[in-house]
């Protein structure tokens, strides 16, 4: 009909079109939304694999400078357990043998030069040195401000020994 109940009848369609349509649409987000959320579960597991099956050890900080996550390579190197995460770096590098390490992670701080600091560090471990290559890299934020940090170290002392060995050789054959 062409009366106000027909134009409410109409309007009535109208709007119940327009809610399915969003309803559609809210299905089809949710949808996309859950896929990129597994998406992401299955990046995030795949990286923490690579991450659990290297031989260098990788830790990240957080802005606050808690340890956010420690690899196992990182434990071993480090002489820690799984119980420093959540604990502020600079608590755990506070023992003795740990201090070439703040020194590094310490030249990360302050922010505005997001370029690693690399070095080697020599570890006093029962009378023996364990000497790393370590770099410090800062995470900045979109902002520029400090977002935290990433330190990776790898062993290097098999290397420093060859490198030792072969100039004692180079000595004694010019000897």
């Amino acid at each position: 009909t062409r009366d106000e109940f027909g134009s409410l009848v109409e309007a009535f369609n109208t709007m119940a079109g327009e809610l399915a349509g969003s309803q559609q649409k809210l299905e089809h987000s949710r949808l996309d939304l859950e896929r990129k959320n597994q998406q992401l579960d299955e990046r995030r597991q795949y990286i923490e694999t690579v991450l659990e099956r290297i031989a260098t050890g990788v830790v990240s900080l957080g802005a606050a400078g808690q340890i956010e996550t420690i690899n196992g390579a990182a434990l071993r190197l480090l002489e820690v357990d799984r119980s420093v995460i959540g604990v502020r770096a600079d608590d755990v590098i506070a023992r003795e043998d740990l201090k070439p390490l703040g020194i590094l992670l310490k030249q990360t701080q302050g922010g505005g030069d997001p370029a690693p600091v690399v070095q080697e560090i020599a570890l006093l471990r029962d009378g023996r040195e364990l000497h790393l290559a370590a770099a410090a890299t800062p995470l900045l934020r979109d902002d520029g401000s400090a977002g935290g940090a990433v330190l990776v170290f790898d062993d290097v002392t098999p290397l420093i020994r060859t490198q030792r060995v072969a100039a004692w050789r180079d000595v004694a054959r010019r000897l």
